[in-house]
This record gives structure tokens, sequence and C-alpha cells, in this order.
């Protein structure tokens, strides 16, 4: 239910005042910039990539950013600095970093007066852009809702962009063309039909990454987030970080340490974020550092091979209780088939060694409905988490399953998702073992997975799909998949060798 403009308006009032380092200029002179994340201000301030647009925005001259959040169906939508409406932005730049996110992007632009369509809008409309993850990936589903897409990271295309903008003789599709000069930019009807090359930054120490704006309000506020490195180098085949954000790069301990120890200043607590972050080559110096300065430590997660005791010692120093690690899969042969070349002995080690640091918690990442999955391996798996119990002790041991979804650009990314009924019958199969024995246990939900894997590599034909949900539910996502004349399992099924994928607009290379 939507609330009123003077309730919302006193709730963002609230939630600013709880902030540090929030920036609230005076636009005179300055290019205002909505930065929207298409999900709760908890969400999105717990979300690295918004902290780092932001900061980006405000450090540079003649811009300024203004943060908007969704709020849910119907709601207006202002910005959480000084209550601007949407509409009133020259740029809006959403930051989209989960699939089911995009049912919410048609809902804000709509909300907010702006067509949701970029075909429909004219020269009083804001330009509306869009980045983050799932844009990098396959913009195909969501692309008829955006100006221009930036297929890159943040620190190399804003500059270019914003200078093409403010250069740009007046009017949209003058805009619109200088934005398609600008690599790494997809621009509809402006770009042609070459190849859109992804764009990374090369250096991380000129472009540290870590909290912006500081809140107790956010899915991670009691800690100061700090990003240690980007990509990944393990080869996975499941996995989109090894192409979408490759190469792997690492912060320096340097420049780490410096970022830490201003975080200390807001929070005791320092997380270190990042896919390999545990495979930085001064890992256990980090976190010994930032204990020698006060602080406590977490990692986002560890790399089961190799797995370091002095690391684990040190974040045990560091206060850390817990710890994660993603087997993925529970046979040997399973996880080479997916990349993941770990021995069950392995893996029963790093065990063994969170358990000697003294950890009282342990949390085991695996999927479901992985390709050539097999019944004995669904069993291998229960088999080893019971073993980890074992050799983990009576202590909190949590897993999580998640069903397989096939993303782009990865060796996987023609391959099917497993049929609803069998998976189901997997997950319902660990579930009532393994919570028999004392183990935590943490499912997806099955069939918002295969909706996610239709989002993940589907195309444009989704876009009026999303666009005619008001509230998304499985009921309603079939019901509009049946009005526009859409077979699912044409996006979930295994996709032909011969047929072009959405996402082959973008080069990795």
């Amino acid at each position: 239910m939507a609330v009123s403009k003077s309730a919302l308006r006193e709730k963002y009032r609230r939630q600013v005042a709880r902030e540090q380092g929030s920036i609230v200029k005076d636009p005179g002179g300055r290019l205002p910039v909505a930065v929207v994340y298409p999900n709760a201000y908890r969400v999105g301030m717990s979300n690295l990539g918004v902290h780092q647009l932001y900061r980006l925005l405000n450090n540079r001259y003649g811009t300024m950013a203004e943060r908007v959040f969704y709020e849910g169906p119907h709601q207006q939508v202002f910005s959480l600095e000084n209550f601007r409406p949407l509409a009133e932005f020259p740029l809006v730049a959403f930051s989209v970093s989960y699939e089911l996110d995009y049912f919410n992007i048609p809902q804000m632009l709509t909300s907010a007066g702006i067509p949701v369509y970029a075909g429909q809008r004219g020269e009083n409309h804001p330009l509306v852009i869009a980045g983050g993850a799932c844009i990098m990936a396959n913009p195909a589903p969501v692309l008829p809702f955006f100006d221009a897409l930036a297929i890159g990271e943040a620190e190399v295309l804003l500059e270019p962009m914003l200078e093409a903008l403010e250069s740009a003789g007046p009017g949209r599709q003058a805009r619109l063309e200088a934005l398609a000069g600008v690599p790494g930019m997809l621009v509809p009807g402006y770009s042609g039909s070459g190849l859109v090359k992804r764009r990374h930054l090369d250096d991380l120490d000129s472009e540290p990454c870590h909290t912006a704006v500081v809140t107790p309000d956010a899915e991670f506020g009691h800690m100061y987030m700090l990003e240690v490195e980007r990509g990944c180098c393990r080869g996975c085949k499941f996995c989109l970080v090894n192409k979408v954000f490759s190469p792997l790069r690492f912060h320096s301990l340097e420049n780490l340490l410096e970022n830490a120890g201003e975080g200390l200043k807001y929070r005791r607590h320092i997380g270190l974020v990042g896919p390999a972050a545990s495979m930085h080559p001064r890992a256990e110096e980090l976190v010994a550092g930032i204990r020698r300065m006060g602080g406590q430590v977490s990692i986002s997660s560890l790399a089961v091979k190799p797995l370091s005791s002095g690391l684990l010692k040190e974040l045990v120093l560091a206060g850390a209780s817990s710890v994660t690690l993603a087997p993925e899969a529970g046979s040997e042969k399973l996880r080479q088939n997916i990349g993941k070349a770990l021995t069950e002995a392995e893996i029963l080690e790093a065990v063994a060694k969170v358990s000697a640091a003294g950890l009282n918690g342990l949390k085991l990442y695996f999927m479901a409905g992985l390709p050539r999955e097999q019944e004995e391996d669904i069993v291998s798996l229960k088999e080893l988490v019971l073993k980890c119990l074992k050799e983990f002790g009576r202590r909190s041991l949590n897993i999580n399953v998640a069903p397989f979804v096939p993303k782009p650009f990865t060796a996987f990314e023609r391959e099917p998702v497993m049929a609803a009924e069998l998976l189901e019958e997997e997950l319902g199969y660990l579930k009532s073992e393994l919570r028999t024995a004392g183990v935590k246990v943490k499912m997806e939900s099955p069939a918002w997975s295969r909706i996610q894997a239709m989002l993940s590599r589907g195309d444009e034909k989704l876009a009026p799909v999303i666009a005619s949900l008001e509230k998304p539910s499985l009921t309603g996502w079939k019901r509009a998949l049946e009005a526009a004349g859409i077979d699912e399992q044409a996006y979930l099924g295994r996709i032909p060798e011969d047929k072009t994928l959405p996402w082959s607009i973008i080069s990795s290379l």
C-alpha cells in the first residue's frame, strides 16, 4: 500500500539523519544524477556498486548524485537526499545486480511518470541508463526500458560517458549519439551492429571501493565493507564472475589497510568483500593489520583450496565466529564436471582446519540440478554434509542449496534447467535427511529460480511480460507468459548450438 508523500518525506529525513557520509549538494551548475537501485533501501545500501557510483559522481566536479530506492507498487518515486521527483533528474542511472529486481524497474518508471519504453520518451524526459552485473551479462530482457546501457565497470565508463553528454549538442538525439560513441556503451538504435566490448578497470588501487555511506539500516549495517578484489581465476563452469568480472585483480595491501583505517572511524567491524577475497596473496597480513588497528573482521567466503590455517587463526583473533565454504556439489565426479576440482579429502581437511581454528559456525554452499547430475550425486551431497558435520563437531553447521541457474558467457550457458518436479524431490530429500541429523538447511525456491533462469538468458520478448506484472508472483508470471504467447520451455530447455544467443551483442575479449 502506497504511503503519503509527507510520510515518505519524513521516512527519508529520518534515514538520512541516521547516515554518515551522505552528501546533500546545491544543484546550482551541476548535473544531477539519480542513482537508482530497484530494491529496498536495506538491500541497496548493502551493495558496494551503489556506494561506488554515489562516491564517484559526488567526487566529480560538475555532477551530484542522489539515491533512489524501490518503495513498492504505485509508490511515488523521490530521491533520498533532496526528496526530488525521479522525473526531474536529467540523468537516471539504474544499478541492477539481480534478475528478479527487473520487475521493479517498470513499476518505478511508471510511478515516476516516465514512459517505461525508451522509444516512447521525449525531450522532456530524462535519459535512463543502466549498469551492473546483470546488464554486463545479458541486458536483452530489459533493454527496451533503457536509453543506454553501460557494459563494464563504472570506474572506466562513467567519466567518458559524462564528458560525452556534456559536449553533446542540444536535444535527446544528440545526447544518445554522443553516448553511442563511448566504448562500452550500448545505445539501442544508435550503436550500430558491432559488438560492444565489456570494459574493466586495470588498477583497482586507482579507485578504492568501500562503503561510502554508513547506515545502521542496511543488511550489513554493522560493518564497513571493503572490496579486496574483483574477478576470479578458478574457472568454474557455472560461474558468471570469472567471465563478466575478469581478469582477477587485487587491491594492494597498503591501499586496503589505509581504507580499513578510515572505515574503523565509523565501524569496528570490517567486512572483506570479493568472490575470491581469501585468495589475496597477503590476506593473512590484511586481517592481522586490521586486528592490530582494533578492528573485527569477517570475510565473504573462503576458498576450500588452498585454505590457510594462518588466515583462519587471524580471523578468529579478529573476532570472526563463523566462515563460509562452497563445495558446490556432493560427488567428486560432479565437481570435476562443473570445474570445481576438489576431492572429498580436501573438503574434509578444510572443515577440520575451520574446526581446529576454534570457529563455532560453518556454512556450506551447494547447488542442485546441475548439468549431468544423477540421483547418486544428491545422495553423495547428503553423505558429504554428514561427514562435514562429524568433522566439524556438534557446533553450528548450516548449508544453503540453490537450484542451478545457467548464466551467460559461462560454459553452461546453453544447458537446460532441471524439471521442477525432480528438483523439488531432490531438495525435499536433502531437507528431510539433513535436518534429522541436526543440520540447519536453507533451500532457495525452485519456482523462482526458474524465473531467474528465464531472465538470465532471456531476450527482448520478455520485456512486455516483465512490464505487465504489477505485483510479481508465480501465478502472475505464468499468466503473463501465456498472454504473450511465450513457452517457458523455450528459455529453460537446452539452447541449440546453432541458435544465436541474446548476449552475443557483447564481447568480453
